[in-house]
């Protein structure tokens, strides 16, 4: 039987200092693809997690795929190992399938996760790295996802504040890839707001009192000095202030005096806020404070309650579906087995006949081999495939098992 296997790591286990390092760029994860060292291969890098997929005939050493990962990010696996988690079987399927609805992330019930699954799913297939097993669980998690997604409004709740306030900057600007977004404060906030800002653009700013905070960054976005703040702020799209801190660090009047002639959205995350509120005032302004969507977020816990139970449902529904297709699919091999092994007895039988009737016409000896053929795919037809589809695959191995000790 074709075992799956999983191994990763992600936000809940090891913070970003060590996942940057298991960081798997575009080249290397296709060369990996490409040469398949396994039977069966997958890989999710996103930037809160790294999990490698793997199907195989033959059953893994233990740590064999952790120590494979971190041979090819020249990690030692003995300084690393520990951050991984690795599941095996049903438990990988169960895992997939929560990942793959949001149920893992960050923000629990967020849609991006299903986007970067399906872009590693597809890249991963059209290498030809995956098989029967990873194609049909992968294809089984995202179709529950997506029945998730249509079926309840869990994504659609979310009680996480920069996720919502990234909510609110997509629903005001459509498309971001041409837009700028400027980040003030680069605490815990600020920083998982960049998170999912770099999700849609580069075109990132960001500016922190400590200026080497932001220069942390330098690789995803443009460093600001904090005293220079004002040069920026008036020409960005998008300002979300995350700052801690007690007096206003953007006032009306100044960033008035900065702003150009355009469409302007201010997202204050701040309390106390730390833009002044008659910012909203100006022409062209949208300012949303964090109390609008703290609001938000209250109705949103009330509501999430249903939601995640008819969630988790329909996620058990698509688990258990993938689950009896694996087992079944083990069946399926054992049945074909047996099916072949009717038809060679036919064979056998059939030659043993002719054998004592040499004086058959060609065409007679034709019909009688093509009888025991039919007759053995119509017995394997019967007592085999039909068995198959009308009985659970415990059932059905065991009505296997009986049959092999018969025939034996």
């Amino acid at each position: 039987m074709r075992k799956i296997y999983m191994a990763g790591m992600s936000h809940k286990v090891a913070d970003i200092a060590v996942r940057e390092k298991f960081y798997i760029p575009m080249d290397i994860k296709t060369e990996t693809l490409q040469r398949k060292p396994f039977d069966e291969l997958l890989i999710l890098a996103t930037c809160n997690r790294t999990e490698f997929y793997v199907a195989s005939d033959r059953e893994l050493e233990e740590g064999e795929l952790v120590r494979y990962i971190c041979g090819l990010v020249g990690q030692k696996f003995e300084d690393f190992g520990q951050f991984f988690y690795v599941k095996c079987g049903d438990d990988v399927a169960h895992h997939v399938m929560n990942v793959c609805a949001g149920l893992d992330s960050v923000a629990v019930g967020e849609d991006q996760i299903l986007n970067q699954i399906n872009r590693a799913y597809e890249t991963a297939h059209q290498l030809g790295a995956t098989g029967n097993s990873l194609n049909k669980l992968f294809q089984s998690a995202i179709h529950t996802t997506k029945r998730i997604k249509t079926e309840t409004n869990l994504s659609k709740l979310s009680c996480n504040i920069p996720f919502l306030a990234m909510k609110q900057v997509l629903k005001t600007f459509d498309d971001l890839e041409n837009r700028s977004v400027y980040i003030i404060g680069l605490g815990e906030m600020g920083s998982l707001m960049l998170k999912y800002v770099q999700e849609y653009t580069t075109h990132i700013f960001a500016s922190s009192r400590t200026f080497s905070n932001a220069e942390k960054f330098a690789d995803v976005l443009t460093p600001v000095p904090f005293e220079n703040r004002y040069d920026v702020v008036g020409t960005c799209d998008v300002v979300i202030l995350c700052s801690a801190c007690h007096d206003p660090i953007i006032t009306r009047d100044e960033y008035a005096a900065a702003l150009k002639e355009k469409s302007h959205l201010v997202i204050d995350l701040g309390s106390p806020r730390n833009g002044e509120a008659s910012i909203g005032e100006l022409p062209d302004v949208t300012y949303v404070c964090v109390d609008e969507l703290q609001k938000v977020v209250d109705e949103n816990r009330r509501l999430r309650v249903i939601e995640l139970e008819a969630a988790q449902k329909i996620l058990q529904e698509g688990i258990e579906e993938f689950l009896q297709w694996y087992r079944m699919d083990d069946v399926a091999k054992l049945i074909n087995v047996q099916a072949e092994k009717m038809m060679r007895m036919a064979s056998e039988e059939s030659e043993k006949l002719l054998r004592s009737l040499p004086n058959l016409e060609t065409a007679e000896s034709e019909k009688i081999q093509m009888m025991f053929e039919r007759f053995a795919k119509k017995i394997a037809s019967e007592y085999l495939y039909k068995v198959k589809d009308k009985n659970s695959p415990e059932n059905v191995q065991k009505y296997l098992e009986c049959l092999c000790n018969v025939s034996s």
